[in-house]
């Protein structure tokens, strides 16, 4: 058994074609065929099904594939284990960054991490949470930062970052514009604009308010941009949620749709997602310890606020 054959039958698995494999893996299609044969012979059990149009896994195909693809990851580490030996913060990393944060958090940081920095090359890609965690487990990305708490099946680490509040973002055309803090109990839900279902902070809205996403009458946009939403209440009306690095950004003719709410503190903990074993948590660490110093010092603190769940569970 080599790491080469682990390779192809993991390509098999992802893209469900000995074409397309040798195409992606830049060898022939006879050459991929005959790899994983060999390695189907000395295991002894038959990982895909062959006889659809689409090339299956079995169910013990999964299995071991499941196995192989933590082996190939940690290949892929002890690769660079040598290189990250070094004091020197220097060489490549990867990130994958939810969409309700990246754009408010990465101008924050990103110009005194150069300067810090200078020999790191940091790779930052807007995805999805689930997106995120397939990337730290199978080596794409070397680590994630997304919205916590969530339910973890897999061995991953997590660690909270900073804690961001929940504004509302108030039409100046609604009854409650002229409040400065207002209660949860006080939200008509037909005029909410939401994100788009499956993304972590539409789960957390829905939990501050306890909505039913059923509701004939509510509404929703289907989008993962809090900036849309935001253009929407201005010109439609309405009310949305806001997180608070979002609001560094409002202009300041439009700051008084902005409003607390009302008791302690509704945040969504931001956390950072990554291998145990991941061999670049040097580098890691650096880009977090810069990200704590560029933010609001508030945020650092979770003393007296109330975390907002995200009912996200690992598939």
């Amino acid at each position: 058994m080599t790491l080469k054959q682990l390779e192809y039958a993991l390509a098999l698995q992802k893209l469900g074609g000995y074409g397309k494999v040798a195409k992606f893996m830049g060898v022939s299609q006879p050459a991929v065929s005959l790899q994983i044969q060999a390695l189907e012979e000395e295991l002894g059990i038959k990982l895909f099904d062959r006889s659809k149009k689409q090339v299956e896994p079995t169910t013990n195909g999964n299995l071991f594939l499941e196995k192989a693809q933590l082996l190939i990851t940690e290949s892929k580490h002890l690769e660079d284990f040598a290189v990250n030996l070094s004091e020197d913060i220097q060489g490549e990393l990867c990130l994958g960054i939810i969409p309700t944060l990246s754009p408010y958090l990465v101008p924050l940081f990103v110009d005194e991490l150069n300067q810090r920095y200078p020999k790191l090359k940091l790779t930052v890609k807007e995805m999805i949470t689930d997106e995120v965690l397939q990337g730290v487990k199978d080596g794409s990305l070397h680590g994630g930062i997304i919205s916590t708490p969530i339910q973890l099946k897999s061995n991953l680490e997590v660690c909270p970052i900073f804690y961001e509040k929940f504004y509302l973002y108030v039409s100046d055309k609604h009854d409650l514009f002229t409040k400065d803090e207002i209660g949860i109990d006080e939200l008509d839900h037909e005029s909410i604009w939401m994100l788009k279902e499956g993304n972590c902070f539409m789960d957390q809205v829905t939990n501050i308010c306890s909505l039913n996403r059923k509701e004939e009458n509510e509404l929703v946009y289907e989008s993962n941009n809090i900036d849309a939403l935001r253009r929407i209440v201005e010109y439609k009306g309405g009310i949305t949620f806001v997180p608070e690095l979002a609001t560094l950004m409002i202009p300041s003719d439009q700051e008084d749709l902005l409003k607390d709410i009302k008791g302690s503190d509704k945040v969504r903990e931001i956390s950072l997602i990554q291998l145990k074993s991941e061999v670049r948590k040097n580098l890691l660490n650096s880009v977090i310890g810069t990200i704590k110093d560029c933010i609001p010092k508030q945020m650092l603190n979770k003393e007296n606020k109330e975390v907002v769940k995200t009912n996200f569970i690992e598939q």
